[in-house]
């Protein structure tokens, strides 16, 4: 059964989960596909979600790390780019957060799996997409504006290990 109702089939192709994106804003598009399947209770197996959960959360790691290592130059730059940088900062913090109560959402499936905790689970990682997609749309803005040369830094690649 696909979707809600089996003769209402979804709007979107089925998301592989065990294939994870090479990108950030990849992994942040793929977590929003799978999340929005989880919403719509798509039969992804249990694995296949523990798996999607924990690349989720180790792009967001990978993401803070590179994205703070490449904030220095930005930092020393004008007090407009300080501000920035701080707050980019705060966000990934946050995001720490966000990935343990993402968690917390699977080990209430892990411990009574149904269809609603399954949209729960799909709920957040929806609203997590999003506050995701802001934050980079904010990191690039920065970047564009402040950054030597006025470029953006490409998309930060995830480490596939």
């Amino acid at each position: 059964m696909r979707g809600i109702r089996p003769e209402v089939p979804n709007s979107f192709p089925p998301v592989d989960l065990r294939t994870v994106p090479s990108t950030f804003d990849e992994v942040v598009d793929w977590l929003d596909r799978w999340s929005y399947g989880l919403v719509l209770l798509e039969e992804y197996s249990l694995t296949e979600i523990r798996a999607a959960v924990a690349a989720t959360g180790a792009a967001i790691r990978d993401h803070r790390v590179t994205a703070e290592a490449e904030f220095d130059t930005l930092r020393s730059g004008d007090e407009a780019a300080a501000r920035g940088v701080s707050a980019l900062v705060h966000d990934h913090e946050w995001f720490e957060v966000s990935v343990s109560q993402f968690r917390w959402f699977l080990q209430v499936v892990e411990q009574d799996d149904h269809g609603g905790h399954r949209q729960a689970l799909g709920q957040y990682g929806r609203v997590l997409a999003e506050a995701l997609r802001w934050h980079r749309s904010e990191e690039q803005e920065l970047e564009v504006r402040h950054a030597p040369g006025g470029r953006a830094r490409p998309e930060a690649s995830r480490n596939p290990n």
